[in-house]
């Protein structure tokens, strides 16, 4: 099977990410656009438990397979065997779960009507959870290729099949589009499975030298990567359950349910979407690091993840700080008005806060995962367990206030990032020597002064949807040409981006 080196593999996770991102960037802006803010509100009402059934079937399993698969290369069709086993189990318990439970969870979210959307999406947790054992076991051979086509092309039938569906129903109300914006999940699933089935019978481990890898094994490395994975799904799940109900002490529940749509629909996605790179970067460092090659310098492998980080967030944070209302505008218009409330305006003071966690949230991803490769397994759990329980904190208090409202839930994620970087990062002194000049960050600091120079010279002209355009185009080109010319990568940085192991 190919091998990808440190920078093939980083470059095929990143652009695969950005690829699949964009699809559903475009799907979740025209989903909007199409539902409005209280249709949006439902469908971030329906979304977090389905992702919470996902989670606890799939958890951080293509990260945790791919580190088992690197730590053991003479067993590679006994962990596949096992974890295809262990996760189907699961997912019919979860599926099962899902469709008893659908008026349940309707009812307690006051939406009795969403009841049928948790049904339709109960058949694709067993999808699912079967896709991530595949992703996993080519990314532990280093092949990063059928993760990113598989995740390209599900997100683009998603896109496709969903904006048909919920513009061909939306004249018989939302109800009727949410249907078919949920049904586009289920289809996009069974391709994506179908693509990465084709390539698995392409790279069929052979039945020579097998060995067999005891289950205990297994689970002691796996368990701890998929429990951290599990806590922010969770958590998200819990949000669903009780912001609109915190947001209600002052708002009514229409109004509660559109803000929070704003928030985790309209905003999330828009501020999540740096995280491609890191979740590409620390997918990579993971198998890389667990290998421990003899020339395999771990220092300065997440040193350089974390200058990388630095370079491709740091631009996201100032666009979403110092010009939300520009984006917000040219993605959504005049789409996320309702009830009578310009939630335009919410949702740029909302990207704005948000924004500044997009670091942060960032290089805890790359700690997480490098804590992870050298066995400090409840680490990670505990660090962010204890962000978790600091966000609650701020939105218990504050989410009931008048004066601070939903703009709680965005102060509360940015904290929880922030805190567990910080945890991270404490014990990541104990364990690496990160090896990051003063040079490195004065270029960076250039480059990034340049860039937004450029974009708020250009900005000043007008106040059109194509000069916003104009001006992020010549920002970025600004930008990048700014990295070459000062080379702010050094020679040792360079050649460990090339860097293959064997």
């Amino acid at each position: 099977m190919k091998r990808n080196n440190l920078m093939t593999g980083a470059l095929i996770m990143s652009v695969g990410g950005v690829m699949a991102k964009l699809f559903s960037a475009i799907y979740r802006i025209a989903i909007t656009r199409i539902l409005g803010g209280e249709g949006i509100g439902l469908y971030q009402l329906v979304f977090p438990f389905y992702s919470l059934c996902v989670v606890l079937a799939t958890a951080g399993l293509p990260m945790a397979i791919s580190k088992v698969i690197a730590k053991n290369k003479n067993s590679e069709k006994s962990v596949l065997k096992k974890c295809l086993l262990f996760t189907t189990l699961i997912s019919l318990v979860l599926t099962f779960i899902l469709l008893i439970s659908s008026r349940s969870m309707a009812h307690i979210q006051g939406v009795d009507d969403i009841s049928i959307c948790y049904m339709i999406l109960a058949p694709s947790i067993i999808i699912v959870s079967t896709s991530s054992v595949l992703r996993g076991f080519f990314q532990g051979k280093r092949n990063f290729t059928p993760s990113a086509v598989s995740n390209i092309v599900e997100q683009f039938v998603k896109l496709v099949v969903g904006l048909v569906l919920s513009l061909s129903l939306i004249s018989l109300g939302i109800l009727p589009a949410l249907i078919g914006a949920f049904v586009s999940i289920v289809f996009s699933e069974i391709i994506s499975i179908i693509v990465l089935f084709v390539y698995y019978k392409r790279y069929t481990p052979k039945d020579e030298s097998e060995k067999e890898l005891p289950m205990n094994n297994l689970i002691k490395d796996i368990l701890p990567i998929v429990f951290t994975n599990m806590i922010m799904p969770i958590a998200v799940f819990i949000d669903s359950l009780i912001v609109v109900n915190l947001l209600a002490v002052n708002f009514t529940r229409p109004m509660s349910i559109f803000m929070y749509g704003l928030e985790s629909g309209a905003v999330s996605s828009l501020a999540t979407l740096p995280t491609i790179f890191s979740f590409a970067i620390a997918s990579v460092i993971l198998p890389s690091i667990t290998m421990r090659s003899s020339n395999f310098n771990k220092n300065h492998q997440l040193s350089l993840a974390i200058k990388i980080i630095l370079i491709l967030s740091i631009p996201f944070t100032l666009l979403f700080v110092l010009i939300p209302d520009r984006l917000i505008e040219l993605l959504y218009s005049n789409r996320l008005n309702g009830l009578g409330v310009e939630g335009l305006n919410i949702s740029c003071r909302l990207l704005a806060i948000s924004g500044i966690g997009v670091v942060f949230l960032a290089i805890n991803q790359a700690y997480s995962s490098s804590l992870q490769a050298i066995e400090l397994r409840y680490v990670t759990i505990r660090n962010l367990t204890l962000a978790v329980i600091v966000k609650f904190i701020i939105e218990m208090i504050f989410l009931p206030s008048v004066l601070v409202n939903i703009y709680a839930l965005s102060i509360a994620n940015t904290a929880c990032y922030l805190t567990a970087m910080i945890l991270n990062h404490l014990e990541i002194k104990n364990h690496f020597n990160l090896s990051i000049s003063s040079k490195f960050y004065t270029k960076l600091f250039f480059s990034n002064l340049l860039m937004t120079l450029a974009l708020i010279t250009v900005l000043v002209f007008n106040n059109s949807w194509q000069n916003t355009i104009l001006a992020l185009s010549v920002a970025g080109i600004v930008y990048l040409a700014s990295l070459f010319y000062t080379k702010i990568f050094s020679d040792k940085d360079r050649a460990m981006l090339k860097y293959k192991l064997k």
